[in-house]
């Protein structure tokens, strides 16, 4: 939330991270729902839409700058380490249909 915000309304720490929370479940919820109808089997979590969505955009080419500010990450580190998990599981699988 944006801090004008959170004075212009008087909303304290306790009240923003219960409203955090609360956006959180009800779009892991609405993420549940779209898998559902997509009929996919998979746990679909905020989590899981984040490394998809920053594993798209790697494997398309996008710098890493570029995947950094769209996550909303601080600091390119973050993203770099980020991105190498990512990259783990990429040779994983690739190990696995090799073997």
């Amino acid at each position: 939330m944006c801090i004008s915000y959170i004075i212009e309304r008087g909303i304290n720490p306790i009240q923003v991270e219960y409203r955090k929370d609360k956006t959180l479940k009800k779009y892991n919820k609405d993420l549940k729902l779209i898998a559902q109808v997509c009929e996919i089997n998979e746990t679909i979590t905020s989590y899981v839409a984040r490394h998809s969505f920053a594993t798209n955009l790697k494997q398309k080419g996008v710098s890493t700058d570029i995947i950094s500010e769209a996550l909303g990450h601080q600091n390119l580190a973050v993203t770099q380490a980020y991105l190498k998990e990512l990259e783990n599981d990429v040779i994983d699988d690739a190990m696995e249909k090799l073997l």
